[in-house]
């Protein structure tokens, strides 16, 4: 359940940047996620819960993304798998779409949801400043914030196999 409404909250982010309904600043926001290469070992629907058969989860490296791509991650996701921290909350999302399956799974800590959908929910751009592209036939369009403050929330470190949280799908 949880699964489903991640996926409907980043195709509503998406939508709204798609749109210029959210501002330049919300579209640009830098989100801290985790790569952990894949193995080379195919990835199908058959074996897409064997994690760490797959992907090396003790490898990863710390990225920063922005929302549209984390968006497609959901929208797109051929594996996601919500973590559990020691305490029973909810503490990571693992997640790969068809595209990037073979390459890596991305992990997000919850903080860095939680800190883009507070971001977008406090958005409210009060002006568009269109600039025509003429390589590209068409305008720009840069969204301006109107006074919104954006909060850091953090995120958390790397899955470590000893604090790895139960898997749940």
């Amino acid at each position: 359940m949880l699964e489903r409404e991640l996926i409907i909250g980043f195709f509503i982010v998406r939508r709204l940047i798609e749109m210029h309904k959210l501002s330049s600043q919300t579209r640009d926001l830098a989100l801290t996620i985790f790569a952990c290469p894949a193995r080379g070992r195919i990835v199908n629907r058959m074996n897409a819960c064997d994690i760490d058969d797959l992907y090396d989860l003790e490898r990863e490296t710390r990225m920063t993304k922005k929302p549209l791509y984390l968006s497609n991650q959901f929208i797109h996701s051929y594996i996601s798998f919500i973590a559990r921290d020691e305490t029973g909350n909810f503490s990571d999302v693992l997640i790969v779409s068809d595209f990037d399956r073979k390459h890596c799974i991305w992990r997000i800590p919850v903080p860095e949801i939680r800190k883009l959908f507070l971001t977008a929910v406090r958005d409210y751009p009060h002006s568009l400043q269109y600039t025509f592209d003429a390589d590209k036939g068409d305008y720009n369009i840069t969204t301006n914030q109107n006074g919104t403050t954006h909060h850091s929330l953090g995120s958390t470190g790397s899955l470590s196999r000893a604090r790895r949280p139960k898997m749940h799908s």
